[in-house]
């Protein structure tokens, strides 16, 4: 049986998605430096890499081809530094499903997929960005699962009355208030336009091939 490692799927993202699928790597690689001791690249490199990165892609988007060849320079340097981060990853993981996930990569299929429905999320955490109107979310892998969407519901004023769901849909009822929904593959969420001074309600579940997991307890904080 072949080792498990960090996919490599992110050499086929487009902008937006390795801009999100960067900052999962590296939230989970430096925000847990017990255990991964000795990064091959600083958090500051990445993150200069990042911006880069983006402005060039804006100013691609912005001007067309006269910024073509920065913008695939500053993809392909991001991109190499994302290999270099997995190659890191895959030695310290040592086929650890887990490990490969705390890190942000998506492990190898090489794994194990369960067949058994996936359990309610029990925790997970909500926290206020530095914009205003804006609220983070974060929702803990599954140990030993891959290829589980990470699903958010977002709740404006007043909590769900009976929040349930039907083949991975929410289920409303006449009185329940407008839901924002985020159904990417992504554990971190980010919700913007909110109303300062709201109370606002986030619930979670995960999906995947086998089913979709109960919705978790809801959790509240106000907009700022």
């Amino acid at each position: 049986m072949k080792t498990i490692t960090c996919r490599l799927e992110y050499h086929k993202y487009g902008t937006s998605a390795i801009d999100t699928f960067s900052n999962e790597v590296k939230n989970g690689i430096f925000n847990n430096p017990d255990v991964f001791v000795s990064p091959p690249v600083s958090e500051a490199d990445v993150i200069l890499q990042q911006n880069t990165f983006n402005n060039t892609a804006a100013d691609y988007t912005q001007y067309g081809i006269t910024k073509k060849t920065a913008f695939i320079e500053a993809k392909t340097k991001l991109i190499n530094t994302l290999d270099l981060l997995a190659a890191y990853v895959d030695t310290v993981a040592q086929g650890n499903v887990s490990v490969i996930a705390l890190a942000g990569f998506v492990p190898t299929s090489d794994s194990t997929q369960s067949t058994e429905p996936l359990p309610k999320i029990e925790a997970f955490a909500i926290s206020l960005s530095k914009s205003s109107g804006e609220i983070l979310v974060d929702i803990p892998a599954y140990p030993n699962q891959v290829n589980v969407n990470y699903n958010c519901i977002c709740v404006e004023d007043v909590p769900l009355q009976t929040p349930a769901l039907f083949n991975g849909q929410i289920v409303l009822h006449a009185n329940d208030p407008m839901v924002r929904q985020d159904f990417n593959k992504s554990r971190k969420k980010v919700f913007a336009g909110l109303t300062p001074g709201k109370k606002y309600y986030f619930y979670v579940f995960g999906s995947n091939t086998a089913g979709v997991s109960p919705l978790s307890n809801a959790l509240s904080i106000w907009a700022s």
